[in-house]
């Protein structure tokens, strides 16, 4: 299945090559993420889980690699899984996700290549539907309907965090992909976040400076040190400003308002932050 040359897509170039990832090829294809997204969310030990670890999976069938002129030029995954209806009935459907490009071949329809070729993998391997999960980090809403995809909505979902201090982390990995202006280096922040688990409600704190356009954690009891801002908000909220960071200004100011307005979201700053805010 691994030498698997998919039927080549009318819009592909001819010298696109379709195939599946090969075993040996494991730690390549986890460098490719890395390279492509700048970098991938996870390490190893997340890429083993699931591509290697995840029940019913096998990657030498479901991640499907383009190549250009033979070299390796992007790539996408299919999770095949069975859902079931209402009247008890199961149909087979499977989730797009993983699709990249590489920095060096982008703009020349691999992405489309790849994400027609995850569908009629797809349909061979007899899925009735597709899903796909939009990222506001990657891919744009706008594209999707052009491979058939429509757009849905979300039911209103609840959920728990059990490892704070793993999920704080993951949330600081996201916040550290935001773009600051440079006028804002030096500025130290002191950030605390809460959380209702099921042992009761948590609070992290870390301390933050603020170099080169990035946050950067700040170790060794630096938390008595002066702050130009302190940030205490609840982790709902502390999502959302997140994802508005790559949204837009409009977006964040009505995240952070809104936030602010329902008191899950509290801030203090200094005279040096505000006039640099300000522009004075």
């Amino acid at each position: 299945m691994s030498e698997r040359i998919f039927k080549e897509d009318k819009e592909a170039k001819k010298e696109d090559r379709i195939r599946t990832l090969r075993r040996g090829e494991e730690i390549a294809h986890f460098n490719m993420l890395n390279l492509s997204f700048d970098p991938w969310v996870g390490d190893m030990d997340e890429w083993r889980r699931r591509y290697v670890l995840h029940p019913d999976f096998d990657f030498t069938e479901n991640v499907v690699i383009v190549e250009e002129n033979g070299e390796w030029a992007g790539g996408g995954t299919a999770w095949f899984r069975e859902a079931l209806l209402k009247n008890n009935k199961k149909i087979m459907v499977y989730s797009a996700g993983d699709l990249y490009v590489h920095p060096d071949h982008r703009g020349k329809g691999i992405y489309s290549t790849a994400m027609r070729s995850l569908n009629q993998l797809g349909q061979k391997k007899g899925a009735a539907l597709g899903f796909t999960f939009v990222s506001i980090y990657r891919l744009p809403v706008i594209a999707l309907p052009k491979y058939g995809f429509v757009g849905m909505f979300y039911p209103k979902t609840h959920v728990v965090v059990i490892n704070p201090e793993k999920f704080f982390q993951f949330l600081i990995s996201r916040a550290k992909k935001a773009y600051f202006p440079e006028k804002f280096s030096g500025i130290m922040l002191k950030l605390t976040v809460s959380f209702n688990t099921p042992t009761g409600k948590r609070e992290i704190t870390e301390v933050f400076k603020l170099e080169k356009a990035q946050f950067l954690e700040v170790k060794n009891g630096s938390y008595k040190k002066h702050m130009d801002l302190t940030v205490k908000a609840e982790v709902g909220a502390f999502l959302r400003i997140v994802g508005a960071f790559y949204l837009g200004k409009r977006h964040l100011l009505l995240s952070v308002l809104a936030a602010l307005l329902k008191g899950h979201l509290r801030i203090r700053f200094s005279v040096k932050f505000l006039k640099l805010f300000l522009g004075l």
